[in-house]
């Protein structure tokens, strides 16, 4: 943080001055890519951008956009941090190909090289090595720490520690309900993990206060499972506004009668054909036309519609990514199939810090030496990782960081090559391995510019696929009797920085509450901030939301959670000074595939472009969440097992 800003007397006020989470944080000018004018002017600037391109190379940003990473294994891989965004741009910049004949050559050649060490990478990498388990893999992947967005922040607050999901974050549970209707992975069967969960109760509470399990249900699919407190700019808090049909909120009577319409429709067309036809339409088109609501809804439905998993709102999706994410409305097609309303018998377990539980658990699988200890449950979520065994010659499967893939192309004509060759930039150099096989575990914005000898049908498949970014933001707070005194255990605001947080109750763990749920003791919570500007295209909507969270600076963001926590909160004892013990920014340009209409069954008599995607081409496999329209744990772990099948389909 900068020395300019501490001086003003609002700055002492919400403890801008304190050094409390910038320990080892080394200042460094935002410089190279005008960040912050991109973000004051991102929508007007973007309008008429290419879909996921900008004529800025947006590189040269520094530790002061990533902001401090806390403590543990991921302390220094908070979100796409400054480093490996600036790796990664060199990609949309052409800077490495230029160098590609220079590159390093380590004589390695491996049965199979996985690009991305996320979900995909790791479940491809688990399957391929359950089938052949002396075949010799390798992952690359751009990031420190392996996981992709299953990762975790950790604080250190009044002698407590505590954990916070970076991005991926719940498991759809429990298993004898999910697995009849296909919610459920059998990796989790196979890596031992529990087939049940008992959670802590809070202590030392006034008053009753109903604390959900994970934050992603009482967003809105299930807000009956949490006292929650809605925040109006210039009225205050209402508290459970479902309950009461709105009553007390600053909102007209009719938006009050179409938030409940929304809510409470049943009456969907019957149809046979029901899926597709879903996917004909935006989901704010099938509000409009047939729950019979207008685009007033749309303030309301749009940042948790992005934050479920849709990426972008109501103007832009399809009704059928809508429904994927049980949304109001269109989520009676569950009922229409013969299901039940999934909200009322399933929930997401979260480990205490998200899905990285199961990635840990994965790459302890296939190498046993990577976490310390046994492979009990503590052991690997609470053990540190020993990175030198990550990488090591002797083992099979290997797993090499911070090794950004800029060009994978087969040695020869793709349909007589024996091998490929991957080009990766890390260490300020390029270097080359070979495989006899390539599984692309990423996303297609990466896939359409690094596999430089694709057929013309599989790039005009990838160049329909658009992203929307997420911002994860993890509060330490040295207490939450502000809360306790609401009477809240979720808010909800429609203005400032962020729109919704929720408080959690911890799975027990061996018997143990891995964290405290006291109002006097410390506790972290997730801001999952979306970025939804209605009205723009949905191409250039997904690169202007970019923009805006590339615009952030670290000091933007401590300053956006601190003011807008003590204009909320400071009636009810809230001090940013005393109380914010820690903030952490994750930061992930291309979290969700926004899946507009079409995206599911294709347009016009053509196939869909996942369905062109997933068929190989050559030696070379694609295997990546974003195929389904659905980013889960699950889902990747599908797509990643569906992509490792083939390859050992073709060898």
């Amino acid at each position: 943080m900068t020395e300019t800003k501490k001086n003003t007397r609002e700055d002492k006020l919400l403890g801008l001055d304190v050094d409390i989470t910038r320990r080892d944080f080394v200042g460094s000018a935002l410089s190279g890519a005008g960040a912050g004018l991109l973000y004051a002017k991102a929508p007007g600037l973007l309008r008429n951008a290419e879909a996921q391109t900008l004529s800025a190379p947006l590189t040269g940003i520094g530790p002061d956009w990533t902001g401090p990473g806390g403590i543990g294994d991921y302390n220094k891989a908070n979100g796409n941090t400054h480093e490996v965004v600036n790796d990664g741009h060199g990609i949309r910049n052409g800077v490495y190909e230029k160098a590609f004949k220079d590159a390093v050559d380590s004589g390695e050649v491996y049965d199979l090289v996985i690009v991305g060490g996320g979900f995909s990478g790791l479940s491809a990498a688990y399957a391929y090595h359950e089938e052949r388990p002396d075949a010799t893999t390798l992952i690359l992947d751009d990031h420190a720490v392996f996981g992709g967005e299953a990762k975790q922040n950790e604080f250190e607050v009044d002698g407590y520690r505590l954990w916070a999901p970076q991005g991926s974050n719940g498991c759809v549970f429990p298993p004898n309900r999910t697995k009849p209707i296909g919610w459920h992975h059998h990796f989790w069967d196979k890596l031992g993990l529990p087939q049940e969960f008992k959670y802590q109760a809070a202590k030392g509470l006034a008053k009753d206060i109903t604390i959900p399990r994970d934050v992603y249900s009482p967003m809105h699919i299930a807000w009956e499972q949490a006292d929650q407190a809605f925040y109006y700019e210039n009225h205050g808090m209402v508290m459970n506004p479902w309950n009461s049909g709105f009553s007390g909120a600053p909102i007209s009577d009719k938006l009050k009668r179409e938030y409940l319409q929304m809510e409470t429709y049943k009456g969907v067309p019957v149809k046979n054909d029901w899926h597709h036809w879903l996917d004909t339409m935006t989901y704010q088109e099938f509000l409009t036309n047939h729950v019979g609501v207008s685009d007033a809804v749309a303030p309301y439905l749009n940042p948790q519609t992005a934050a479920m998993g849709c990426g972008l709102g109501a103007d832009v999706i399809s009704a059928y990514s809508a429904y994927e994410f049980v949304q109001p409305g269109v989520l009676s097609y569950k009922r229409h199939a013969g299901l039940e309303d999934p909200s009322e018998y399933v929930y997401l377990a979260s480990f205490p810090g998200g899905n990285t539980g199961i990635a840990r658990h994965l790459v302890k699988a296939m190498i046993p030496g990577a976490i310390k200890g046994s492979g009990s449950l503590t052991d690997v979520l609470n053990n540190s990782i020993d990175f030198q065994q990550l990488d090591q010659s002797s083992q099979p499967t290997r797993i090499r960081l911070s090794a950004t893939v800029a060009g994978v192309m087969h040695n020869g004509s793709p349909g007589s090559a024996k091998d490929v060759s991957i080009i990766y930039y890390r260490d300020g150099k390029l270097h080359k391995v070979r495989a006899k096989h390539v599984i692309m575990a990423s996303g297609q914005w990466v896939n359409r510019l690094v596999c430089k000898d694709l057929p013309p049908a599989y790039r005009q498949a990838m160049s329909t696929f658009h992203h929307a970014p997420m911002h994860t933001v993890n509060v330490a707070l040295r207490n939450w009797k502000f809360l306790e005194k609401l009477g809240a255990s979720a808010v909800r605001w429609f203005e400032g920085f962020g729109w919704f947080f929720s408080i959690r109750r911890q799975m027990m763990l061996n018997g143990k509450e891995p964290m405290p749920l006291d109002p006097s003791k410390p506790i972290t919570i997730t801001m999952y901030n979306s970025f939804c500007n209605p009205g723009i295209p949905m191409p250039q909507q997904a690169t202007t939301a970019r923009m805006q969270l590339f615009g952030l600076s670290y000091e933007d963001v401590e300053r956006g959670v601190r003011q807008q926590f003590s204009k909320m909160f400071s009636p009810y004892g809230f001090d940013a000074k005393r109380d914010i013990a820690g903030i952490i920014s994750n930061r992930w340009g291309h979290a969700y595939v926004v899946s507009p209409p079409g995206f599911y069954y294709g347009k016009n008599g053509q196939p869909a472009p996942s369905d062109v995607i997933r068929e190989p081409f050559a030696r070379i496999a694609f295997g990546h969440s974003e195929l389904t329209g659905a980013q889960l744990w699950s889902t990747a772990a599908e797509e990643g097992e569906r992509a490792a099948k083939q390859v050992l389909d073709m060898s």
